[in-house]
């Protein structure tokens, strides 16, 4: 865990099964983000929702920056796909002049394919209240559950946990995002978060790459066969950065059951039992307490699937 995830973006859906309420204004912190970092990425399902489904004033705004962020997509692409045109344009008529150009007909080619995948993110765009895809990758935002004075709240955060003192919306030179259970008890980046700020991460499914024929790798997903909706435990954090306050959180995975392992992958999230909700989020325990605690875990069989 994780290479991918999918998540629920019925936020409504979210609130019953969880009985959390939506923090609205951790939304707007990351539509604010997004907007000054192209790295800051919304998955394409959740806009699709909030543009469905606005009713309040704050939930309208949302709906309108996630329409002017794909507008202003669209036109990136645009101007992309017409100078892709002409470059095909070019190399069609130097391949009519006989020109000499090394590997000229593969370059043409691969302009032709650059092209029909611009032009699919386009149409993509244009359609994303229909075609938006609630799938999330590392540096995404995703819907994680907290407790915050005595209330559950689902708050937006960022899959890649971005240390307190930590500065950084541009590159990423460790792998934040999943923190192993064997090491919240020694690691320097999670102790400050461990015991302390406490997430649960709902999703559908999970995806992760493995070893396939001749060495090369392939995508599996991985989902609870009895359960519509897992979950993983999860730490967060809180930093102060330009515009405003990013928040972010990592999966804890641990030690995969056998038929994980058998895919050939070697970790899974802490699918964290329901009945230790609350000893999770509001932690009391010490650390070595809570690190057991994510030994007890949902009992389920996780089937799997090229994806």
């Amino acid at each position: 865990m994780c290479y991918s995830a999918m998540i629920e973006a019925d936020l409504r859906k979210l609130e019953r099964q969880f009985g959390v309420r939506v923090d609205w204004s951790s939304f707007e912190e990351a539509f604010n983000i997004r907007l000054k970092y192209d790295q800051a990425m919304i998955p394409s399902g959740l806009d699709s929702y909030i543009i469905q489904n606005a009713e309040t004033p704050l939930q309208k705004r949302l709906a309108k920056m996630a329409k002017e962020h794909y507008k202003a997509e669209i036109e990136k692409f645009s101007k992309k796909l017409k100078k892709y045109e002409q470059d095909v344009k070019d190399f069609e008529a130097k391949l009519k002049s006989g020109s000499k150009i090394k590997d000229l007909k593969e370059k043409l080619e691969k302009r032709r394919a650059t092209i029909e995948w611009h032009k699919e993110k386009i149409e993509y765009y244009e359609k994303i209240e229909e075609t938006g895809a609630p799938r999330v990758f590392p540096n995404f935002y995703a819907p994680v559950i907290i407790k915050e004075d005595k209330e559950h709240l689902l708050r937006l955060m960022r899959y890649h946990l971005c240390p307190k003192n930590g500065v950084e919306m541009s590159a990423f030179k460790y792998n934040l995002f999943n923190a192993r259970r064997d090491r919240l008890l020694d690691s320097r980046t999670w102790k400050p978060a461990f015991g302390k700020q406490h997430a649960i991460f709902p999703f559908h499914r999970f995806y992760e790459s493995v070893p396939g024929e001749n060495g090369e790798a392939k995508i599996i997903y991985f989902e609870p066969k009895d359960q519509e909706i897992m979950w993983s435990a999860a730490l967060y954090e809180e930093s102060k950065i330009e515009p405003g306050l990013l928040r972010s959180f990592a999966a804890i995975t641990d030690e995969p059951p056998l038929e994980v392992a058998a895919t050939g992958h070697d970790r899974c999230p802490v699918f964290l039992a329901k009945e230790n909700f609350e000893r999770w989020l509001e932690p009391k325990e010490s650390p070595k307490e809570l690190a057991e605690l994510l030994t007890s875990v949902v009992p389920t069989y996780f089937e799997h699937e090229a994806a």
